[in-house]
């Protein structure tokens, strides 16, 4: 019969099986809205042992029912074609799997482990690079997404993986709490979220998941393991940000703190100033993001602190700037560039559309074109010492910010 395995701690190596409810379907799906945020194939968990695991053999007395055992197949999937989020990865699959609860995940993982078959976790396929994707086989948790506790006095939130971190973020709001620090957007998954240890900004701020402090992942050979940051050390660190690799996060608890209110500072430097004046603004400030315009001598600068901190009591002052304003540079040169053209029927457009909209549309004129590129870059930096500022809101708005269309990414690593 299957084996169902009940694990409050970990460390053995014996590999035991895990299954599902008896007659419980696994179902797979084909959706193409479904990709990648954090993954690598799932392997046999030989290293990991485990203690005070309870196995419980489950009722298996229809074996020999033929109708009882197909309950317990997986039905062949259809083929699904899987975009990441910026549009630039596409993969097919004919093993896409949706599992709608815990014990479907475990099953399906189990016969994955049996039949020696690949499969990879998928969030929000944010993955600007693909490593999410797997034609071989897939799996998305997005269908476990309930946030199963918030524990006000422990600032504590315990979330099943497939949840969206702004989901989390609006449960959080009723407590009065919110996560320590975000990526630059909320759409992740929360497996996904604290598997790629996504990490905000802030020198003194660790990343995500620096904050977890207890993980239920569901392995391929010891079943179902709850792991925490106190019992488990180097192997809790390694199953949370494990990409897969030892398994598939199925729940997480994460730390909380108290909501509160940025001041967001923004403004431009030069690239000798940017260079200058790094180390005293990462000292200085709780966030800090620097952002260069290529073929431009502009580094946007965006400081994030605490209402009440000192380095926000002496602000200065600058000069009101309407929107039609901020946006009149890529306004212009659209217009000049769609004239010399001559595709003046998507001038009319051109006042509805928003920052990301006229830089995406101009870069496509001539993505190539390095002239081109650079009358563009130049656009945006007058856009953005025209943005030159000041606002305050929650920080959960305000550490997330648009990154804007298209994406092919080259991820370097600076040193602070």
């Amino acid at each position: 019969g299957l084996l169902r395995t009940t694990t409050t701690t970990a460390s053995s190596s014996s590999l035991l099986g895990i299954g599902g409810q008896e007659g419980e379907r696994i179902f797979s799906r084909s959706r193409s809205w479904i990709g990648a945020a954090a993954a690598a194939g799932i392997v046999t968990a030989a290293a990991l042992t485990t203690t005070n695991t309870t196995t419980t053999k489950l009722d298996n007395s229809n074996d020999d029912d033929e109708d009882s055992q197909s309950n317990l197949l997986f039905p062949e999937a259809e083929p699904t074609t899987l975009l990441n989020w910026s549009g630039t990865h596409e993969v097919q699959t004919d093993q896409f799997y949706e599992p709608e609860s815990l014990s479907q995940l475990e099953a399906l993982v189990h016969h994955c482990h049996l039949e020696g078959l690949s499969l990879r976790p998928v969030g929000s396929s944010l993955s600007p690079n693909g490593i999410g994707f797997s034609s071989k086989g897939m799996v998305s948790i997005a269908q476990l997404d309930k946030i199963i506790n918030v524990d006000v006095d422990k600032k504590e939130v315990t979330v099943q993986a497939g949840c969206r971190v702004s989901g989390v973020i609006e449960e959080l709001r009723k407590y009065n709490l919110t996560l320590p620090n975000l990526a630059s957007i909320a759409e992740q998954q929360m497996g996904g979220f604290v598997s790629v240890g996504a990490h905000g900004t802030g020198a003194t701020i660790g990343p995500v998941d620096r904050y977890v402090t207890s993980v239920k992942v569901v392995t391929p050979g010891m079943g179902t393991l709850t792991l925490t940051r106190e019992e488990h050390g180097e192997l809790f660190h390694l199953v949370k940000v494990g990409l897969g690799c030892l398994g598939i996060l199925a729940e997480i608890t994460m730390e909380c703190i108290p909501a509160h209110n940025l001041v967001e500072h923004t403004y431009v430097f030069t690239r000798k100033e940017a260079r200058e004046q790094l180390q005293t603004l990462l000292k200085e400030h709780k966030h800090v993001r620097y952002m260069w315009i290529p073929y431009t001598d502009s580094v946007v600068v965006v400081t994030n602190d605490p209402e009440d901190s000192k380095v926000v009591q002496h602000r200065k002052e600058y000069k009101t700037v309407s929107n039609d304003e901020k946006l009149k540079p890529f306004r212009d040169l659209l217009i000049q560039e769609l004239t010399t053209r001559k595709n003046i029927s998507g001038i009319d457009d051109i006042p509805s559309m928003g920052f990301d909209a006229l830089r995406d549309v101009l870069l496509a004129l001539d993505p190539l074109n390095v002239e081109h590129v650079k009358k563009v870059n130049a656009a945006e930096a007058e856009f953005w010492k025209l943005c030159t500022g000041y606002q305050t809101k929650p920080s959960d708005q305000l550490l997330q910010f648009d990154c804007g269309g298209q994406q092919w990414v080259k991820e370097v690593v600076f040193p602070t």
